[in-house]
């Protein structure tokens, strides 16, 4: 996969060859060997597993036995063929491979890839020294609170705020660990193994597999996310009123306003937001249709290409220096590395947690006792499987259900001038002139060590194409999904997310990516990466036959941010699990506070309105507990 180009160094084989030059070669597997070993068995069992498939796919001869000659030309035949799977084990190889690769510093100063972050002098978003947080250690045995918070993200944070202010002891649990701009980690392999869940590899199972991202520390995803901050449609709030009975969506305004001042909301500067937006722009502009910058909670921050991996400044206003800090300053207690493995419910009555604290890496049993509410906010992933493992069952039947996650694909471009899209903003300006279609591009770009794989090609090629990364560009195309999946439990206890992409969402967002082609060929493009098996460039006069001929849904490379839905709200206890209180269906003093509420797919980044039905959610909890 990475054989080395100019001053690209080349990856060490299987066999150790030595490089051209001593210490030259960059070890890949041994990377990859430490990434696994800090995985759960399931994940590391499935990503064994694929390499296995790999290794023996060439039947009768091995891959890791043949000669480089004969495993390049294997992979150039998986690039190209029809059939499905060879396709997913070669995305998978090059995720991998791609991971080991760009962690190594050399890699990243031979493209010039940068991470930094930087705000304007009179910002004033930047933290104080302390974090504020207090202990965060959980103490031997366990403590008793008022309410007990599973989960420190949007949900978590903001319910611990409110009901810490209303007078409640509030106790929040998180399972990952405190990470601020001090201690968060240098290379993208340690970030992952660090601040998400599954070390980064949650994966949506399905046709197509689609990777699904979640944060798994303090402060939960919003430590992780692109910081882009929007209110959720007026159409998408009265649908929720109108059909699930929760008369408040549509009175949400003083609490976005609320979150946006929390949070430093401000759209992005269009001319210091660096030229991965400015060719986005540049291309709506050519083709007239409606774009504009995006809002972000990071104040005056102009210059950011380390959000994936926590923001080097926490100038990004994360929950754990924005929110969490609220939370403690009136009273509330956080506990970090504290995992909950099973509700406590007596008489249908949630009472307690029963959980493993891990402290000075040795782990414990902890339990935590509630005695007036405990509230889930584990996010649409992990509250349903905390219910699902401790025996919970919905009246409605559907918990874990109705899972959205906007399914998205990364647009590549490349461009004969240099666009280093590492420099100025992330994630930055937006088309929305097809939201009618359920469809949002949004300039994103991705880390090196991320976003490598997408390129097309292997071998020399790929490797061209890397050496070539300053001058590409991207765009997310993001669906607002009517597909649905679902959140259970494996044989071994353990997460499993099923998702179904539909055809008619593949046909939508097979129009995305032809309208992020065609934007960015009127940007002066001069070739296409469409992220489409067996289409790996596009040329301009190709688009109109891809569209008359959509490729199936099989056949999208795909990855998703934002898992909605899996405790939806209704007020019908037979069509919700939770009702317009967040109160969950068939249990008392039980409540749920995060993304898994949203009663369907909203088309937009999901962190504003998660806030905004969190803080109704406790403000009706914090009046009924008073």
């Amino acid at each position: 996969m990475a054989p080395g180009l100019g001053p690209l160094p080349p990856a060490a084989g299987p066999d150790k060859h030595p490089a051209p030059r001593p210490g030259e070669a960059v070890d890949v597997a041994e990377s990859i060997n430490r990434y696994l070993a800090s995985m759960q068995s399931r994940s590391a069992r499935q990503v064994k597993l694929a390499l296995w498939a790999l290794e023996l796919y060439p039947f009768p001869w091995r891959f890791s036995r043949a000669s480089v000659e004969a495993r390049q030309d294997f992979l150039v035949r998986l690039e190209g063929s029809s059939l499905p799977f060879a396709a997913d084990l070669l995305l998978f190889l090059k995720v991998l491979a791609g991971l080991g690769y760009g962690n190594d510093a050399r890699v990243r100063a031979a493209v010039g890839y940068q991470m930094r972050c930087e705000v304007e002098p009179t910002g004033g978003t930047i933290q104080p020294d302390e974090p504020g947080l207090g202990d965060l250690r959980a103490p031997l045995g366990g403590e008793d609170c008022d309410v007990a918070i599973v989960g420190s993200g949007a949900g978590g944070a903001v319910a611990a705020s409110i009901l810490a202010e209303a007078g409640l002891d509030v106790l929040v649990m998180e399972a990952g660990p405190y990470l601020d701009r001090r201690s968060y980690p240098d290379e993208p392999l340690a970030a992952l193994t660090a601040l998400y869940r599954d070390g980064g590899l949650t994966i949506a199972e399905g046709r197509p597999a689609i990777p699904t991202p979640v944060g798994r520390a303090v402060g939960g995803t919003t430590v992780i996310n692109s910081g882009t901050c929007f209110r959720a449609p007026e159409q998408v709030l009265a649908g929720w009123s109108a059909e699930h009975g929760i008369p408040w969506t549509t009175e949400l305004d003083a609490d976005y306003a609320a979150a946006e001042e929390m949070l430093h909301v401000r759209p992005v500067d269009p001319e210091r937001m660096g030229r991965n937006g400015q060719l986005l722009r540049a291309g709506a502009e050519a083709l007239g249709v409606r774009h504009g910058p995006l809002s972000r909670n990071a104040g005056a921050c102009f210059q950011c290409s380390s959000c994936p991996a926590g923001c080097r400044l926490d100038a990004k206003r994360a929950m754990h220096v924005s929110y969490l800090p609220r939370a403690v300053a009136a009273g509330a207690r956080i506990r970090s590395g504290v995992e909950a493995r099973r509700l406590v419910l007596e008489d249908g009555r949630a009472t307690a947690l029963a959980c493993i604290a891990r402290t000075n890496g040795r782990a414990h049993d902890f339990e935590v006792r509630a005695r007036r509410a405990v509230v889930l906010a584990g996010g649409a992933f992990g509250t349903p499987e905390l219910l699902l493992r401790s025996g919970f069952r919905s009246p409605s039947g559907e918990l874990g259900s109705n899972l959205r996650i906007h399914p998205a694909c990364w647009v590549g471009a490349r461009f004969d001038q240099e666009v280093r899209g590492w420099d100025g903003v992330m994630q930055s300006y937006a088309v929305s002139e097809w939201e009618e279609r359920g469809i949002l591009l949004e300039a994103t770009f991705t880390p090196l060590a991320f976003g490598a794989q997408w390129l097309p090609g292997t071998g020399s090629q790929h490797a061209e194409r890397v050496l070539a990364y300053d001058r590409i560009a991207s765009t997310g195309v993001h669906l607002s999904d009517r597909s649905a999946g679902r959140v259970g439990l494996a044989g071994d206890g353990s997460l499993r997310v099923t998702y179904n992409l539909t055809d008619d969402d593949a046909r939508r967002l097979v129009f995305g990516i032809a309208r992020a082609a065609e934007l960015f060929y009127a940007a002066g493009a001069t070739e296409v990466y469409p992220q489409i098996s067996g289409i790996p460039t596009i040329r301009k006069e190709r688009i109109p036959d891809l569209e008359a001929s959509p490729p199936p849904a099989s056949k999208l490379r795909l990855e998703a941010f934002h898992p909605m839905g899996t405790a939806r709200m209704d007020a019908d206890a037979t069509r919700g699990v939770v009702g317009t209180d967040g109160a969950v269906h068939g249990a008392e003093a039980l409540y749920v506070a995060d993304g898994g509420i949203l009663p369907s797919s909203i088309g937009v980044n999901p962190m504003m309105t998660i806030i905004a039905m969190a803080s109704r959610v406790a403000h009706q909890l914090a009046n009924r507990l008073n």
